[in-house]
């Protein structure tokens, strides 16, 4: 953020004094699911208060069919994210790949790469979804190559919009039917690929969502995993305040 940029921001944030970045991840929004829509829009008016930036790191909407395609929900989504008084950053989930810049940009969201490296507290951070951490799963993978191929992405845009709803539907039942028969071993990160990923990338700090399963994760020679949750209708979220990193529950945010 240049000078001119950031005075703007201070002139416009509520409280003059922005001081934390929030990282959110699965909040899986649907039409089908009011509960978690009304529980975001309240997270994001309480974020506003004192969010230097808000990371989002993927699954945003519970399926998402391409920018030519948003459903009303969508688009108010858009609108509210727009009404943040700080940077919004997004990194794409396994559910909401097909995001792209069109909606970023009505969003007024900047799209991250998959892995995305910043430096919070002087501790270098690697932010990403999750799923490449899931090395396990081996049909996830290659499941994973196929959909995020841009010949293929290319073909589904030619088709009519019913088409690419029946596809979007079939896949997400079959990814429950798969997941429903898999060990919560293969479902999970694999330990080697975070320490791979650490290592590749010289972070201290690796932030990821797409399991399900917030946790703090100490790791030897002082780094550190945090794991995001899904909402239901709210959910584990990440603050990041002068060099300390706290898990909360998105509902603590909110006035009694």
């Amino acid at each position: 953020m240049g000078r001119a940029s950031a005075r703007l921001f201070l002139i416009h944030h509520p409280t003059g004094i922005p001081v934390a970045e929030y990282f959110l991840a699965d909040i899986h929004l649907s039409a089908e699911r009011p509960g978690i829509t009304a529980a975001f829009r309240a997270t994001l008016a309480a974020l506003a208060h004192d969010a230097a930036a808000v990371y989002i790191l993927g699954d945003l909407f519970d399926y998402y069919l391409g920018d030519d395609l948003t459903t009303p929900l969508q688009q108010d989504t858009a609108a509210a994210l727009t009404a943040l008084p700080c940077p919004v950053y997004y990194q794409h989930g396994n559910r909401d790949f097909l995001l792209g810049d069109a909606y970023a940009r009505a969003a007024q969201m900047t799209l991250l790469p998959e892995r995305h490296r910043l430096v919070l507290g002087g501790k270098t951070v690697l932010l990403e979804h999750g799923d490449l951490l899931c090395t396990d799963d081996h049909g996830y993978q290659r499941l994973r190559r196929i959909l995020r191929s841009r010949r293929l992405q290319r073909l589904y845009y030619r088709l009519p919009a019913r088409w690419r709803l029946a596809i979007a539907e079939k896949l997400r039942g079959q990814s429950r039917e798969r997941t429903r028969h898999k060990t919560p071993r293969i479902t999970d990160t694999n330990p080697a690929a975070i320490r791979d990923a650490l290592h590749g990338q010289q972070a201290d700090i690796l932030i990821h969502g797409h399991t399900h399963r917030p946790a703090v994760h100490p790791l030897p020679g002082g780094k550190t995993v945090y794991v995001l949750g899904d909402w239901h209708p709210h959910g584990q979220i990440l603050r990041h305040d002068h060099g300390t990193f706290t898990l909360l529950d998105s509902a603590g945010l909110l006035p009694p």
